[in-house]
C-alpha cells in the first residue's frame, strides 16, 4: 500500500489507509491476533459499558459508535461520533488520577470492535506505532467534535442544533428514515425529552418530517438543512 504525501513530503495517511493498516497488523502479529476480542454489536447497543470501560481499550474495526457521558440522574450526553480505524477506552492504559464522569460507547450501525485488556494494550501501543497513531488521530478528532458542540450550545438555539442532528443521523443510516427514539435525540443533544419531542412536533406540523415509533422520516431535507446551515459538522 502506497500512502499519500503532501508538497514538504510529509507523510498522510487517509482512514481507509489507517483501517487496512490495522487489519493488516492483526493479520500478521500473532501476539496482537490473539490478545484481542472480537465483539459483534447490533445498532443501539452499549458496548463499552462504565464497569468495563476502565479494563479494556477498544479499536473499532467496522461501524459507528457514539461516545456518552452518563450524568449521576442518568442523563446521556454525546460527546463524539468515531468511525473505524479509532481507539477509545483510554482511561484502562493512562491511569488518570481525577477520571471522568461514567463513560459509554453506543453504536449507531452494526459495528465490529477489537478488546484488547489494558496490559495487552499497554505493551502494543508499545510495539507498533500503528496503533499509537490511531489513539492519537481518536483524540484530535473527538477534541474537534467536542469543541463544535461547545459551539453549537452556546450560540445556537435547540430547533437549529435538532435539525442538523436529523441531517446527521439521516447521513449515518443512508435513509432519509432515521430509527431513533426521541429520548436518543435528547441524549445526544443534552437535552430532555419532552423538549425534543415539542420541537419534532413542530416539524411534523411544517411537513419537515413524520413521526412514527421509534423512528423519523424526513419528508423535507432542504427545510432542515436551511435551518441547520448555521451549524458546523
Amino acid at each position: 500500500m502506497t500512502l499519500s504525501t503532501t508538497s514538504e513530503n510529509q507523510v498522510h495517511i487517509s482512514d481507509e489507509e489507517l483501517r487496512e493498516l490495522l487489519a493488516k497488523l492483526v493479520e500478521e502479529d500473532e501476539e496482537m491476533a490473539n490478545a484481542i476480542t472480537v465483539v459483534h454489536a447490533l445498532p443501539w447497543e452499549c458496548i463499552a459499558p462504565p464497569d468495563e470501560i476502565d479494563e479494556y481499550l477498544y479499536i473499532l474495526s467496522e461501524g459507528l459508535v457514539q461516545l456518552l457521558i452518563i450524568s449521576r440522574e442518568q442523563r446521556r450526553l454525546a460527546t463524539a461520533v468515531i468511525g473505524p480505524g479509532s481507539i477509545f477506552g483510554e482511561e484502562s492504559i493512562l491511569q488518570l488520577e481525577h477520571p471522568r464522569l461514567n463513560f459509554c460507547a453506543q453504536t449507531i450501525q452494526p459495528s465490529v470492535l477489537w478488546k484488547l485488556k489494558a496490559e495487552d494494550a499497554k505493551r502494543l501501543l508499545l510495539k507498533h506505532p500503528v496503533l499509537r497513531l490511531a489513539l492519537l488521530r481518536t483524540f484530535g478528532m473527538r477534541m474537534v467534535q467536542v469543541e463544535n458542540r461547545l459551539e453549537e450550545v452556546a450560540y445556537h438555539w435547540l430547533p437549529e442544533r435538532l435539525a442538523a442532528e436529523l441531517i446527521r443521523q439521516s447521513r449515518y443510516a443512508g435513509s432519509d428514515q432515521i430509527r431513533l427514539s426521541h429520548q436518543g435525540l435528547a441524549d445526544i443533544l443534552g437535552t430532555y425529552r419532552e423538549t425534543i419531542s415539542a420541537i419534532l412536533r413542530d416539524f411534523r406540523e411544517a411537513g419537515w418530517v413524520k413521526l412514527g415509533y421509534r423512528r423519523i422520516t424526513i419528508l423535507d431535507r432542504d427545510a432542515l438543512e436551511k435551518m441547520s446551515g448555521v451549524i458546523r459538522e
